[in-house]
């Protein structure tokens, strides 16, 4: 039997017993193993070029949303 095979074994054994709470986190993380495998990018990733730019001073923000001098 090969490496690969005897790590399937392995795998289907120790999860035959999970509860089904982490059964789902399992099939959560084989989802996210093969989204790596693809190179698909992580969609926190894809708004990230929103995110950059310089900071914005508290100042600024209460102008943004209050206008000019709010006190």
């Amino acid at each position: 039997m090969g490496e690969t095979e005897v790590l399937r074994r392995k795998l289907m054994e120790n999860v035959a017993d999970l509860r089904e709470v982490r059964l789902q986190e399992v099939l959560d993380f084989i989802d996210f193993l093969r989204t790596r495998e693809r190179g698909d990018e992580d969609s926190i990733l894809e708004v990230a070029g929103c995110l950059s730019g310089s900071p914005l001073s508290a100042a600024e923000i209460e102008e943004g949303l209050y206008g000019e001098n709010p006190s």
